[in-house]
């Protein structure tokens, strides 16, 4: 029985090797995060690759082309794709807009250049992407949200083992929750997993706002106890925001979701009647949330 695992694990070996070499010298043509699936899941792993391979090198896309031009990410105006640049800026499609082209190749194509440039700058497209018809297009999708999920719990295990080192470093303080933060904001997390963080987020920021007390910590610890449905802790923080940061613009969008998370409509409409009577300057950011809120 040994020599049949031995012999089963080097032809594994050899697999996992034509994967990677066929993938780095373009013999196959899928995704290099593909090699993955191949090592992690034996022989299953290598088919998969090899009908992804074909169904790209093979498929012919029936469906109807819509007249397109070649589209390019531009990752600096809004997260949006672009015609060519010579044209007018009036024709910038949303990448979400994007996804329901119905071509197969231009959907393909703006996936790769998202993951070619900083997949974890388009977490909200990614999960988008997750949800596609182009099953070429989810798979890529998720195989990078995976990948970025790995990348998260490595860095937060390398930072919780420097905080557990030096606990009371206010350095290694910050850089760890804001670190976890980032990590909340994306929703890769998920049930369980999501709220326990979410409660250890809520430690390191008590502990944190004991030694320096700051607007953006404050705004932070609110929208997390909301997320949590915790108001109690939430209603406290916006008390001790109104106190020290009265003129916060960002302070007035978390009540107006503080009061409707909790059905308050009186409320809500009493702090719209006090904006409207001070005519206060608002950003525009509030407008859009005092509009929605008034309609």
């Amino acid at each position: 029985m040994i020599w049949i695992f031995i012999v089963l694990l080097v032809l594994h070996i050899l697999l996992c090797l034509f994967t990677f070499f066929g993938i780095h010298s373009g013999m196959l043509d899928v995704h290099k995060y593909m090699f993955f699936v191949a090592l992690f899941l034996p022989f299953w792993g290598f088919l998969i690759v090899l009908v992804l391979h074909f169904q790209v090198a093979f498929s012919a896309d029936d469906a109807k082309e819509i007249p397109v031009e070649k589209m390019k990410l531009d990752s600096e105006i809004f997260k949006s794709v672009t015609v060519d640049d010579k044209k007018n800026a009036s024709t910038v499609v949303p990448m979400e807009e994007a996804l329901l082209i119905n071509s197969a190749h231009e959907r393909r194509e703006l996936i790769m250049d998202v993951l070619n440039d900083n997949p974890k700058e388009y977490i909200e497209f990614l999960q988008k992407a997750g949800n596609n018809d182009d099953t070429e297009v989810v798979h890529y999708a998720v195989t990078a949200m995976v990948e970025i999920s790995k990348e998260n719990d490595y860095m937060l295990q390398k930072l919780e083992r420097k905080y557990l080192a030096e606990p009371d470093n206010f350095e290694i303080l910050t850089e760890y929750s804001d670190f976890l933060w980032n990590c909340l904001e994306q929703r890769l997390m998920q049930g369980q997993v999501e709220v326990m963080n979410r409660n250890f987020f809520n430690e390191l920021l008590k502990k944190k706002l004991e030694r320096s007390e700051n607007a953006v910590d404050y705004i932070r610890y609110i929208k997390n106890n909301l997320s949590l449905k915790q108001f109690s802790e939430a209603g406290e923080a916006i008390g001790k925001m109104e106190r020290l940061y009265p003129d916060n613009e960002e302070l007035l969008v978390l009540k107006l979701e503080y009061y409707a998370s909790q059905g308050r409509g009186q409320e809500i409409q009493k702090l719209l009647d006090v904006i409207e009577e001070k005519h206060m300057y608002l950003s525009a950011k509030v407008k859009e949330a005092v509009a929605f809120w008034k309609n």
